[in-house]
């Protein structure tokens, strides 16, 4: 009995040598991890009912050797191998006999994109996350589809995984998986806040500094210069705003985001109301993805910003965006049939006196302080008030004079010191028809059931469907 301990024990040392990085990470799962000349990869395998099952072939020890390691460790011999990426080397488990699978009953499979997959294994709630997690050192933001990313990470997460093996580095629970969320949200809302006040790309690798607390491995897991660009590319046209239309539903293009206002959260605010609305919106934060070609595209076009830039940062002039070319071709759209949602501030330092204000009906004179003031419902039988009672929420209050006659004043809102000014009409230019709400300055008033109302409603009003 000593003999056989004894020579258990050189095996088991034997095994540690060759596979240094093995831990059980869930009932009948193991993670093995290999070193930074690997690329800190990760493997696994589960003990299931017809064998072993491998998940990505090994980087930093042969296949013959891993096999005879997962046999010993899990008393299993391997049933076959399932990938996380179809670009990982599986030659060597093949030669050995190991067959590829594209499925398992101990595994729920969550595809990605570009051959790219988690495997969930159920019983154990364990999450091996492949290329959609990267836990050290630094996760090459070129390699993917940001948005595609985001979509992965909020799959994997909706299956409450309690330990998460990431295709790259240390494994650990579901905190890997709102780290990778974390991180990458706020890489994209920099660069895209950044291009709302058209500052160029040179500026933005120079400047941009994501908080400590969002770093783990400070310095190593610092974006690089080619990541930003890659944001960049993707945030701003010809890439943007459109990745696949809509078919069978109405689709919008939304431009929102300017200096003062940060597009995270009037994405946030308008995305539920229009998608409740039955429309697919393409939100962009890129001016110059405003043209009459994307225009033909859509039935609706948003605009929840103002007219200035400010390439040269907030201590430099502004610039007036808005072509001639833009003007005329949000005028052709609206008054050729479509629909024009235009919020808050999107009269605001606009070309005077130009097509584009003259459709609007209004113009920007200024705003009061962020305060809490009323809006008062004026016509209630409209379509787009249906339902809509008077509100109260901390706002600006813009006061915007209505200069087209022909078009019904909706909504007034009314400061506790007595200033009232127009703040809803709707109107019909030409074939098109057009709606304006002056609230939405903060996330408050953006989220506020009232304000949620109207913009389904006016949306509704805007696509004909009253």
């Amino acid at each position: 009995m000593r003999i056989c301990a004894i020579l258990a024990a050189a095996a088991a040392s034997a095994g540690a040598a060759m596979l240094p990085h093995v831990e059980q990470v869930g009932r009948g799962v193991w993670a093995a991890g290999f070193d930074a000349k690997r690329q800190w990869a990760n493997c696994g395998f589960v003990a299931a009912a017809d064998g072993a099952l491998l998940i990505d072939p090994p980087r930093g020890i042969g296949a013959r050797e891993y096999v005879a390691e997962v046999e010993r460790i899990s008393g299993k011999r391997p049933a076959g191998f399932l990938l996380t990426s179809d670009a990982l080397p599986t030659q060597e488990l093949t030669s050995l006999g190991v067959r590829k699978l594209e499925a398992h009953p101990a595994v729920e499979i969550l595809p990605y994109d570009k051959g790219r997959r988690a495997i969930f294994v159920k019983a154990s709630k364990t999450m091996f996350a492949g290329p959609a997690v990267v836990n050290g050192p630094r996760a090459d933001v070129t390699a993917h589809d940001t948005v595609a990313w985001l979509d992965m990470l909020a799959l994997i997460d909706s299956r409450r995984p309690e330990s998460v093996v990431p295709g790259q580095g240390s494994w650990g629970g579901a905190q890997l998986i709102a780290r990778q969320r974390r991180f990458l949200t706020e890489l994209r809302r920099q660069v895209a806040y950044a291009i709302t006040m058209g500052r160029p790309m040179d500026a933005i690798v120079a400047e941009f500094l994501l908080p400590a607390s969002y770093y783990t491995w400070m310095p190593y897991d610092l974006p690089q210069p080619a990541d930003l660009k890659h944001v960049y590319a993707e945030l701003t046209a010809p890439r943007a705003p459109f990745r696949e239309l809509a078919a069978g539903k109405p689709n919008a293009l939304v431009l929102i985001g300017d200096r003062f206002h940060e597009p995270e959260h009037l994405e946030a605010g308008l995305r539920p109301a229009l998608e409740a609305a039955g429309v697919k919106p393409h939100f962009t934060v890129d001016v110059a993805a405003l043209t009459a070609a994307n225009l033909a595209r859509v039935d609706l076009l948003v605009i929840l910003r103002d007219g200035m830039l400010w390439p040269g940062g907030p201590s430099k002039p502004y610039t007036i965006w808005m072509t001639p070319e833009q003007e005329k071709a949000v005028v052709d759209f609206v008054e050729g049939g479509k629909a024009f949602l235009i919020l808050h501030n999107s009269m605001g330092l606009y070309p005077e006196k130009g097509p584009y204000l003259n459709l609007a009906g209004g113009r920007y004179i200024g705003h009061g302080p962020l305060e809490r003031f009323r809006v008062e419902v004026v016509d209630r039988d409209h379509p787009v008030t249906r339902g809509v009672s008077d509100w109260s929420a901390a706002d600006e209050q813009h006061t915007p004079p209505l200069d087209r006659k022909e078009a019904t004043l909706l909504l007034r809102n009314r400061s506790d010191q007595g200033t009232t000014a127009a703040a809803g009409w709707a109107y019909e230019p030409g074939r098109g028809r057009l709606v304006h709400l002056a609230s939405g300055h903060t996330r408050e008033a953006l989220e506020h059931s009232m304000y949620q109302r109207l913009l389904r409603n006016s949306v509704g009003w805007l696509l004909r469907r009253e």
